[in-house]
């Protein structure tokens, strides 16, 4: 009788699946028809201040603050097109993978790892919609360790975390009232959870792991907060659009194709296409790129900034010899349904169907259908002969209720990539047994990839090789991840719901034997699949940094008025998700970019002196 129930929900679910999936197509190709009668002509006849290419996390919020200057004119242009009141569903972000509104990356085939994805690739859906990645995310902030910013700054002279980078964290999450919307984004508890993170927080105790501060990024366990505003996903683009500055205008549907240059060195305006058709627009103060870390270094590479070497190859001519590209970093994990149960916990697909999930969400903001996935995070550093709490950790928990195997296959599993000898020999045998999912996260990659272009045509998809685990100190990192999962499982808490490991062997490392280093090293390389949060293509640094693409006022190297303010730019990956870091990265850059442009324009009258002003 339960195989039969269950057969039907799953029937229900492959069907709302197809119709939700189908509604985007439909409204994607019902706005594109629309979209013919859209006339160019008021953007064509005007001279912005400022053009900003990409309305994601760091493009929208950098958009907000320049627009505090009500002299100044600001287009974003934005690929995607603006989402709707159904998309703000914090669960639904999962499910806009591989719809129009993502951009449907797949790496290069790996060498050393993926081996368990189809062709050896690893999918990077990342956002092309208003709202950038931030509306397929799982909604957690955090900050990352004081130690990550150092690392960024380490050239540069007189640099303190508790000056040059914790008030933009706490601009960004204070400086906002439901009467003021001059702030940034909002923070939230967990809305909904399961009867999971009570067990988990007691685990971690049991193991010697105290509740953290896991917004910083400290040793211990911990509930996340959330970008989320009444149950409704919440996003730096949310924000702009509230406000609604005169003085914004965002076009979406706009592809940037590169940047035009007076000189090969001063940026003038961006060329960019829209139905077929090419357009440029100018800007007089600056061109800001936050196209992300794949768009972003596209965007130069076919303005002709970037590696000589490469651009020759593709017969680009070079402006500025950059390397542009370089520095991939991403956090991989590995485990997917390692961990069995024996009872429910609450959640499960059964619930999010359930009528009353419907009538909680739109009636409270309330039920499982305000959730991100992740219920609790754990940071650790995996050196146990330190026991300094403070240490930067080099591995992250993300824990979460479900098991990739709570849909049998239908669906998660395809936005993974997983192929089907890998589901039909390892995650199929599970047929009903529930799991659950703890992540082990590596937080500081020594492996290093790049991106480049396929050729010079601009509709071409780059190549990105992000080289996972060509260095054996990652793997390293997660084996003893797996330990500490393994030593998790056998607390007392964890065994009230009757936790245990997959015994299954994982197809392609049935010569090792289970459970030994050798086996688990076969393993994470078999089941390398990526947390979403690739950064550093564009390299920020000193000016004399021959490794750099932007020094640390974010304007690229050897060019004028041309500046990268998003992930692509962070030098090295930050402890835990990386959305925070990039929105501080853009509360810097935009007081940053403000001030040269008020000393390029003004002077300090005397008055001005001893009254504080915006600069002086």
């Amino acid at each position: 009788m339960y195989l039969n129930t269950r057969f039907v929900i799953i029937l229900f679910y492959l069907i709302l699946i197809n119709l939700f999936v189908f509604f985007i197509r439909y409204a994607d190709y019902v706005d594109s028809l629309f979209c013919f009668n859209c006339a160019e002509n008021d953007l064509l006849y005007t001279e912005f201040d400022y053009v900003i290419v990409g309305c994601g996390s760091a493009g929208a919020l950098v958009a907000q603050r320049l627009a505090k200057d009500k002299n100044v004119k600001i287009l974003i242009l934005e690929a995607g097109k603006q989402g709707s009141a159904l998309l703000d569903i914090p669960s639904m972000g999962l499910l806009l993978q591989n719809t129009p509104y993502d951009w449907q990356y797949v790496t290069a085939p790996q060498t050393t790892s993926c081996f368990a994805l189809d062709n050896n690739a690893s999918h990077w859906p990342m956002g092309k919609i208003v709202g950038g990645t931030s509306m397929l995310n799982n909604m957690v902030y955090v900050r990352g360790h004081p130690e990550d910013f150092r690392q960024w700054f380490i050239n540069r002279s007189n640099y303190d975390f508790m000056t040059d980078v914790l008030p933009y964290f706490e601009k960004l999450e204070n400086d906002v009232h439901d009467d003021d919307l001059s702030g940034s984004m909002y923070l939230s508890d967990l809305v909904f959870k399961s009867s999971l993170p009570d067990l988990i927080l007691k685990a971690g105790k049991e193991l010697n792991f105290g509740i953290s501060d896991v917004t910083n990024c400290k040793q211990g366990f911990g509930m996340p907060k959330v970008n989320m505003k009444q149950g409704k996903r919440w996003t730096s683009s949310h924000h702009l659009l509230k406000v609604k500055n005169r003085n914004v205008f965002l076009r979406t549907n706009r592809v940037a194709e590169k940047v035009l240059f007076r000189q090969n060195f001063e940026a003038y305006g961006v060329q960019y296409s829209h139905l077929g058709k090419s357009y440029s627009v100018k800007a007089s103060r600056g061109i800001i790129l936050s196209a992300g870390v794949i768009g972003t270094p596209k965007i130069l590479l076919l303005s002709g900034i970037g590696p000589k070497t490469h651009l020759d190859k593709i017969n680009i001519a070079t402006k500025v010899n950059l390397p542009v590209g370089d520095n991939l970093q991403d956090h991989i994990t590995t485990g997917l349904d390692l961990i069995l149960l024996n009872q429910t916990l609450g959640i499960g697909i059964e619930q999010m169907l359930s009528p009353y999930s419907v009538f909680e969400y739109f009636w409270y903001g309330t039920g499982p259908w305000t959730t991100g996935g992740c219920e609790v995070l754990a940071f650790v550093y995996t050196d146990s002969t330190d026991v300094n709490r403070d240490t930067q950790p080099d591995l992250q928990f993300m824990v979460m209720p479900l098991g990739i195997n709570e849909d049998t296959g239908v669906h998660l599993r395809h936005l993974m990539g997983i192929s089907d000898y890998t589901w039909n020999n390892y995650f199929g045998y599970l047929n009903q047994t529930k799991a659950m999912t703890i992540l082990p996260i590596l937080l500081h990659p020594k492996s290093r990839g790049i991106v480049r272009l396929r050729d010079a045509n601009v509709n071409s998809p780059p190549i990105i090789d992000p080289r996972y685990l060509t260095e054996q100190a990652d793997i390293e990192v997660l084996l003893k991840g797996i330990n500490l999962i393994k030593k998790l499982i056998n607390t007392r808490s964890m065994q009230k719901l009757g936790a245990k490991l997959n015994t299954n062997i994982f197809p392609g490392c049935e010569n090792f034997k289970f459970d030994s280093k050798a086996y688990w090293e076969c393993y994470v390389r078999h089941l390398t699949i990526t947390s979403y949060h690739p950064v550093g293509t564009c390299k920020m640094g000193h000016e004399q940094d021959v490794s750099a693409v932007v020094n640390y006022d974010f304007q690229v190297k050897g060019t004028n008025n041309l500046y990268v303010v998003d992930a692509s730019v962070m030098p090295t990956i930050t402890s835990g998700n990386v959305n925070g870091a990039v929105m501080m990265l853009a509360e810097m850059a935009s007081d940053i970019i403000r001030s040269k442009d008020f000393f390029s324009r003004k002077k300090c009258s005397v008055i001005e002196i001893f009254v504080a002003n915006d600069f002086c």
